[in-house]
C-alpha cells in the first residue's frame, strides 16, 4: 500500500502552520507514508470562481490525477497536530471511499446560540432540507436528533473515493448556485458543506474514531457559562485540531502544550 499525508496552504505560512508541517513530516516518516505540502498550488481552485476558491485546495485529490498513484491520501489542515511521538498509523484504519470525523459538540452548540456568520440549528435544517430536495439524500443525524457535522480538517481519500468523486460529484458551481438561492450564509455554500452533501449523496463513507480529529475552540453563548472552551481531547486523542482565535501565530512550545498538556499549561486566557 502506498499512502500520502497531504497538506496545502495559500499565502505566507504562519508559525503554527510550519510546526504542523514539521510534525506531520516526522509522523509520515514514522508510519512509512509519503508527505506532500503544496503552497499556492491553484489546482482545485481553478475550477472555482471568486473569493471562495482558496478554500477548495484540500480537495485537490479529487481533481489532480497525480494523487491516484496512492492507495490512500490523508488530507490535513495546517491547524491540526499529532500528539507527541504518535505511532498509531491512520492508514491502518478501515475506510471505504472516504474517512472523516464528526464534530459531536456542534449539534447542541448550534441549537444553543446563533453563531456569528449565520451558523445555527435553524440554518442547518434549511440546508439539509434543500439537499434533500435537490439531490434526494437525507443528511444523517446524531442520537439527539441534531444534524451531524463532518469536519473537513482531516479527511482520508481512498483511491476508489478519488475516482468516485471524479465521476459522481456535481460541479461546485451547480451546488453554489443552488444553495446561494436559499439565502443561507456563505458558510453553507463553500467547501465543507459541499463535500458533506456530495459525500453523503454519492459515496460509501466511514465515520472514523473522533480521536483522529479532536478539536479545541472557544465557546460563545449560554454553553460558555459551563466552560468557555470546548476541549474534546481524551485518552483516544491522536490528532488535535486547534481552532482557537489567533492560534496560527502561536509558537511551537505553546502549540505543543495545547496538544499534549493540561489546560493549566496552555497560557490561553479562559483555559483554566
Amino acid at each position: 500500500m502506498k499512502n500520502l499525508i497531504y497538506q496545502v496552504w495559500a499565502g505566507k505560512m504562519r508559525p503554527a502552520c510550519k510546526y504542523s508541517e514539521k510534525l506531520f513530516r516526522e509522523y509520515a516518516e514514522r508510519i512509512g507514508a509519503d508527505y506532500r505540502l503544496d503552497l499556492d498550488p491553484n489546482i482545485a481552485s481553478q475550477y472555482i470562481s471568486g473569493d471562495n476558491s482558496k478554500y477548495f485546495e484540500w480537495l485537490n485529490p479529487i481533481v489532480d490525477d497525480s494523487f491516484l498513484e496512492y492507495d490512500n491520501v490523508c488530507v490535513l489542515d495546517l491547524d491540526i497536530f499529532p500528539v507527541d511521538k504518535l505511532t498509531s498509523n491512520i492508514f491502518d484504519e478501515p475506510v471505504t471511499n472516504f474517512g472523516i470525523c464528526t464534530e459531536p459538540f456542534q449539534g447542541k452548540y448550534r441549537a444553543s446560540t446563533r453563531i456569528p456568520g449565520g451558523i445555527s440549528k435553524e440554518s442547518d435544517e434549511r440546508w439539509a432540507s434543500e439537499i434533500k430536495k435537490q439531490y434526494g439524500s437525507t443528511m444523517p443525524r446524531d442520537d439527539n436528533g441534531h444534524l451531524k457535522v463532518y469536519n473537513a480538517g482531516m479527511v482520508v481519500f481512498t483511491k476508489d473515493g478519488m475516482k468516485l468523486a471524479r465521476e459522481k460529484f456535481i460541479p461546485y458551481k451547480e451546488y453554489f448556485n443552488t444553495i446561494n438561492k436559499t439565502g443561507l450564509s456563505r458558510f453553507y455554500t463553500v467547501d465543507q458543506n459541499y463535500f458533506h452533501a456530495m459525500m453523503v449523496t454519492h459515496s460509501d463513507y466511514t465515520e472514523m474514531d473522533n480521536g483522529w480529529n479532536h478539536y479545541i475552540h472557544f465557546v460563545r453563548g449560554p454553553l460558555a457559562l459551563q466552560d468557555p472552551i470546548n476541549d474534546s481531547r481524551n485518552s483516544s486523542t491522536k490528532f488535535v485540531h486547534i481552532q482557537l482565535s489567533g492560534a496560527d501565530y502561536f509558537n511551537d512550545e505553546k502549540v505543543h502544550h495545547i496538544v499534549n498538556s493540561a489546560r493549566s499549561r496552555w497560557g490561553v486566557e479562559g483555559a483554566l
